[in-house]
């Protein structure tokens, strides 16, 4: 039976290359064509014109296609030129798989390498010492509050250097205090409690895993207590919705279609979000004339004897190692590095761009909507100031991240915040010793991590130090 499922499997994976490649990429024969794997903002139409501009000889496709498929495309030499990756735990599959070109031996040279981008984003970019990709731009969250909300309700405004505390204070006002409008508001529009809980662990001095990937850093004290603060937020103090909350209420038409839309709606006072989202701002200037005029920016609350600290993403290009076009599909990484690109991210609020001259301070960013440099400076601070998540060679980075996801789930449901943090690290290490034991390539990456030869029962003596 089980021969049989393989063959089935691969009778399946051979049909579907052969589909694929039947597929017609429309475009002009005089010219060589780079297929993106990107998302579908409509953003990326002008990207690519811009590019063509610079680069007449070459045409720019943007592939739009479920990005569930992109290995088994790229494995089958039907994939996209150049592919967008969207966070370190999709960087350490891709790469793992083999579907990425190292860019390390020329990256430097052709204007995308780790020193041109922004410092703190570099080893998110690079997995065991190699560059795979660049940005196509770069983000860390902020607050955006809106003060009208938040005069409606007597509450207190942020502050500079405002803790998690105050943060709690004046959004426990917006939710106990009646406005005098009559309005309700919610007090903070939780859209993706899962980048809520991490920047919860990076501001309380986590994360993920210690310096060697040995060992994951969930069942640390500060991560107990960054999940514990972020129950209290939920549940405790009930000042933002649970992600079941947030479905219920989408699905029953209240606050409008999310976090997102309740924020920029002006239905809730404050939202923890980058620099991105003001992408939106035209479409609901439509129904809220004054919403510009209304709010503004500040740098996230910072956990006492730490300082403010989230982390620091990227939606960034790697090349398929498999492209037919190797060279054009370089040089449209020099295009993500150059002036042209990076002024239109900084035109349309789509984050940071991925050249930090582009953004020393917030004058930098003004645009057409939102014209106040001040709205702009704390998400240059919050790149400046983040770090990226550390990755493991020895476990799979998604299974890393549905854990973790789970985690905050059922803490979320009432669940025990220390019992399921802890839960997870167990899970990550335990996984991490069963893979040293079954693969021999994870023993001799051990072995040159630590500097010592590999043995079954290694993290006994771990244990023991530790």
């Amino acid at each position: 039976m089980k021969y049989v499922l393989l063959a089935l499997i691969g009778l399946f994976v051979a049909m579907y290359a052969y589909a694929v490649s039947t597929i017609e990429v429309l475009g002009d024969p005089d010219r060589t064509t780079v297929v993106w794997a990107t998302d579908p903002n409509p953003a990326r139409t002008k990207q690519v014109g811009i590019f063509e501009e610079l680069n007449p000889d070459l045409e720019g496709l943007v592939d739009k296609s479920d990005a569930t498929k992109l290995i088994v495309r790229c494995a089958t030499d039907t994939g996209p030129d150049v592919v967008d990756i969207y966070d370190v735990f999709s960087l350490a599959t891709f790469a793992e798989a083999g579907i990425l070109m190292d860019l390390t031996p020329f990256a430097d040279s052709l204007g995308f390498g780790l020193d041109d981008t922004y410092p703190p984003l570099r080893e998110g970019l690079s997995y065991e010492g190699k560059q795979y990709r660049f940005p196509c731009n770069v983000h860390a969250n902020a607050i955006i509050y809106n003060r009208k909300v938040l005069a409606d309700h007597g509450a207190p405004l942020p502050q500079p250097d405002w803790t998690w505390e105050d943060f709690i204070e004046s959004a426990l006002a917006v939710r106990n205090k009646p406005s005098k409008s009559g309005e309700t508001h919610i007090p903070f529009a939780n859209w993706n409690s899962e980048w809520v809980f991490r920047d919860l662990l990076i501001g309380h001095g986590g994360d993920f895993f210690t310096a060697d990937g040995l060992h994951s850093r969930l069942g640390e004290e500060v991560s107990v207590q960054a999940i514990e603060l972020f129950r209290d937020m939920a549940l405790k103090h009930d000042i933002m919705p649970t992600s079941a909350e947030a479905k219920s209420l989408s699905s029953q038409g209240g606050w409008g279609s999310g976090g997102i839309a309740w924020f920029f709606n002006q239905q809730a006072a404050y939202i923890h979000i980058g620099r991105w989202a003001i992408v939106q701002v035209p479409v609901y200037l439509k129904r809220n004339p004054d919403l510009v005029e209304n709010i503004a920016a500040v740098a996230l609350p910072r956990v006492p004897g730490h300082p403010s600290r989230g982390i620091v993403g990227t939606r960034a290009a790697g090349i398929n190692a498999k492209t037919k076009n190797p060279e054009a599909a370089k040089r449209f990484l020099q295009y993500l590095a150059s002036r042209d690109y990076g002024a239109l991210i900084a035109a349309d609020g789509d984050a940071l761009p991925p050249n930090p001259e582009l953004a020393r301070t917030g004058e930098d960013l003004v645009n057409e909507h939102i014209t106040d440099p001040a709205f702009h400076q704390p998400f240059i601070d919050a790149v400046d100031n983040g770090v990226t998540i550390k990755m493991s060679p020895f476990i799979e980075a998604q299974l890393v991240q549905r854990w973790a996801l789970e985690a905050v789930e059922q803490v979320e449901n009432g669940a025990d915040p220390r019992t399921a943090i802890t839960r997870v690290a167990d899970e990550i290490d335990n996984r991490i010793r069963q893979n040293l034991r079954r693969r021999p390539a994870l023993q001799a990456k051990y072995e040159q991590v630590t500097g010592k030869p590999y043995r079954d029962d290694w993290w006994k003596d771990e244990i023991a130090t530790r």
